[in-house]
């Protein structure tokens, strides 16, 4: 152990301080006092208008913020905050040590984490599109009317979309130093919030990373919204990542929720739609379930919005030296 510790140790010190071997651009190396990490700030509760209950709100800021504060950052927008927003800062942590995405202000926004299952559960209710129901059609609603008989509830996705985009994050604006540049991550329900985010508010984000969406449901509402938006556009200037796990086929309440099959009918669609300024990448996680699969696209989604800052970037490691010829 001493002589890994003495290793690692030498290794740092010749990347950072001898001129002989150069280390590509590590991002927080050359900020002096920067934080080995992203400074998670206390969860705070906030009340919208939209809503007769508080949000709880987590935002991590990044390692160099507090001293460089001339600088703006992307912001990564999480939902389901109890659930999803630390494996999205830790991701963002090493994605960032490894020179993979330049910095960014992560913040995640749900039910606070006292609130219990209870308080997830109202993510049912709050990620509703207008519709009817909750299921995807045919025979989805008729097996999950047998299984799970849900009573009539409200469709709140238009109020939780006006309380994130035109309340929350305008009121962060005027504390935190975001970039012109919001990325949406929405998993599961979550991604059923993202798909009528996307055709409803089309510019309310720059990127979307969506995640297993559950994108079928209440009688395909964003696939309706879709086609009604395509009748009148022909752009849809946005870049998305879409993933899911191959292994949720082997669960029969995923299959009921339609899971896969609706992945796939919302990535077939827009690929044939062509609209204009749509970059859309896809990926199935042959292996990968519902809950293993969610760390995957977080962490590939960013990488390909950010791969082509990554390659000017370079290697955070120490690379080889020239070999000089020897002269006579």
């Amino acid at each position: 152990m001493k002589s890994l510790f003495k290793n690692t140790f030498t290794l740092f010190l010749l990347a950072v301080l001898s001129p002989s071997i150069t280390i590509a651009n590590p991002q927080l190396a050359y900020v002096p006092n920067a934080r080995a990490n992203m400074e998670i700030l206390d969860t705070r509760l906030y009340q919208s208008s939209q809503f007769e209950y508080p949000h709880a709100v987590t935002i991590a800021l990044p390692a160099s913020y507090k001293q460089l504060p001339d600088k703006s950052y992307p912001v990564l927008w999480v939902l389901d905050d109890p659930l999803m927003t630390r494996t999205a800062i830790a991701t963002v942590d090493l994605l960032v040590a490894g020179n993979f995405i330049p910095e960014l202000i992560v913040i995640g926004v749900g039910s606070p984490s006292e609130a219990g299952l209870a308080g997830v559960g109202r993510r049912i209710i709050e990620f509703s599109p207008p519709g009817e129901g909750f299921a995807a059609p045919g025979l989805h609603s008729q097996v999950f009317k047998e299984a799970v008989p849900l009573p009539e509830y409200p469709h709140r996705a238009a109020d939780f979309l006006a309380f994130l985009a035109d309340e929350l994050r305008l009121e962060l604006a005027q504390e935190l130093r975001f970039a012109d540049d919001h990325i949406l991550h929405g998993h599961s329900l979550g991604g059923l919030l993202a798909g009528y985010t996307l055709f409803s508010r089309p510019s309310a984000f720059d990127r979307m990373i969506i995640g297993s969406p559950a994108m079928a449901n209440v009688d395909d509402s964003v696939f309706k919204l879709e086609a009604a938006y395509a009748r009148e556009n022909s752009e849809l200037p946005t870049q998305l990542y879409v993933g899911a796990g191959g292994a949720e086929g082997n669960e029969w309440f995923l299959n009921v929720g339609g899971i896969l099959s609706g992945t796939a009918r919302f990535i077939e669609r827009l690929s044939l739609r062509n609209y204009t300024g749509l970059q859309l990448h896809s990926k199935i996680y042959s292996d990968e379930n519902h809950y293993t699969v969610a760390p995957r696209i977080i962490s590939d989604g960013l990488r390909h919005f950010y791969r082509e800052e990554a390659e000017k970037i370079g290697s955070s490691w120490p690379q080889q030296p020239k070999r000089t010829e020897d002269k006579d």
